[in-house]
């Protein structure tokens, strides 16, 4: 690894990126999931989240997102200093085929436009019962850097856009959960099907 100093925190966050790709997590089947992980369920889907989230009501999302344009479902891990966001995204004229690399793409612009500060580090697929494609950015609240991925997956016709987000200090820690977590969805329909079976 090269060399860098203290206040090149962004350098150093992106040679930890090349070491965990070179680790390359694994993606664990459903299952697998390490103990203390729940099942939830979001609008024509549900998946597997690590333990310690909460889905809060709209008083307390007031608290934790300012805007009035809140997503629709929030969950936090007060503990821990991380949350979870769902949101459904009307597709146009009814469409029911996305090019989700296209949309992940508008996404990743409409970020940068609203705020230059934000720094865009990764941004990958996982393979799952239904497929996710993700990015991962830094963004900046109050005096704290915050890290966040993104992600967007079809269910049931629908878009879902999701957030994660946690102190930048504690990114290593969570990212290879949020990928495995997203190697966990399935259509609400799928996962009645395995209850039943």
């Amino acid at each position: 690894m090269e060399e860098v100093h203290d206040d090149d925190i962004d350098k150093v966050f992106l040679q930890i990126q090349k070491e965990l790709q070179r680790i390359k997590p694994e993606v664990k089947r459903r299952g697998e999931e390490p103990s203390g992980w729940s099942e939830f369920y979001g609008p024509g889907f549900a998946l597997k989240i690590p333990g310690g989230f909460e889905e809060i009501g709209k008083e307390k999302a007031a608290s934790v997102f300012f805007s009035k344009n809140r997503p629709e479902m929030i969950l936090v891990n007060s503990h821990e200093h991380a949350g979870l966001t769902f949101q459904t995204a009307r597709l146009e004229n009814g469409k029911t085929i996305i090019d989700l690399e296209a949309e992940r793409e508008r996404i990743r612009r409409i970020l940068k436009q609203a705020d230059g500060k934000n720094v865009f580090y990764d941004q990958g697929n996982v393979s799952g019962t239904i497929p996710a494609l993700w990015f991962d950015y830094k963004s900046f609240a109050a005096d704290e850097r915050v890290y966040n991925m993104m992600f967007l997956f079809l269910a049931e016709g629908k878009l879902i856009i999701g957030t994660f987000y946690c102190i930048f200090k504690d990114y290593d820690r969570w990212k290879p959960k949020i990928l495995t977590m997203l190697g966990t969805i399935q259509t609400e329909e799928e996962e009645h099907e395995r209850i039943q079976s």
